[in-house]
């Protein structure tokens, strides 16, 4: 069953959401930012990762001169990153067809304060993505556009696409647009008002208030 996007939400500060309303202010930060940002929820350590190996029950071995010692059963993770400036992201909160398939009512996660007092809902979507997208062809930037997969990256080994997180920051449902840059820093554009197909609100009241059902 193919998953249908309703709507996307973006979360953030009230002046960057104001002037993604009024000006279809468009930023993008980079791959490499994410990766390094340790604000929790928002930077991830496996931004960028292509590759996860779990091992268990190795030995760890301090190497002191005349004294070494080994721990046993330790447990390891390798992460191998693409290397240099890989691109940039434009992520929302996506309200899916997915979120009703194990429950019949969603609510939003209440970590999503995490990413700023307001949110914006965008109600036409495709409109938004295809501004979003058009723009980016016309100033000659590849993209790729998809909902986040989620993977518990703490068992098995894995090999990952931009298109993978780690399972523990599932409650963002994510789907994100990738700008394949060539510079290490932000991109920022304009799209224009997109106050014909949005509507701005507060952060705690989506989280307290709204929910997401579907009936027949």
């Amino acid at each position: 069953m193919n998953t249908e996007v309703i709507f996307l939400l973006k979360f953030g500060k009230k002046e960057h959401i104001e002037n993604l309303l009024r000006k279809g202010e468009i930023f993008m930060n980079t791959i490499q930012w994410f990766k390094n940002f340790e604000k929790e929820g928002i930077g991830d350590i496996y931004e960028g990762a292509s590759e996860v190996e779990n091992i268990k029950n190795g030995r760890l071995t301090l190497r002191i001169p005349n004294n070494p010692v080994t721990f046993n059963n330790a447990s390891l993770q390798l992460r191998k990153h693409h290397t240099g400036h890989i691109g940039n992201i434009f992520s929302t909160y996506a309200i899916s067809t997915l979120l009703l398939r194990r429950k019949s009512i969603h609510r939003i996660d209440k970590r999503m304060n995490r990413f700023g007092t307001h949110c914006l809902i965008i109600k036409d979507v495709q409109q938004f993505l295809n501004s979003v997208t058009n723009k980016l062809a016309e100033m000659g930037i590849e993209y790729s556009h998809n909902m986040v997969r989620y993977k518990n990256l703490n068992k098995n080994n894995h090999k990952l696409s931009l298109f993978n997180k780690t399972h523990l920051l599932s409650y963002q449902k994510e789907h994100r647009i990738i700008a394949l840059t060539d510079e290490d820093s932000v991109l920022q554009f304009e799209i224009g008002s997109i106050e014909h197909c949005a509507e701005m609100h507060l952060t705690d009241k989506i989280i307290k208030e709204v929910t997401v059902d579907f009936n027949k």
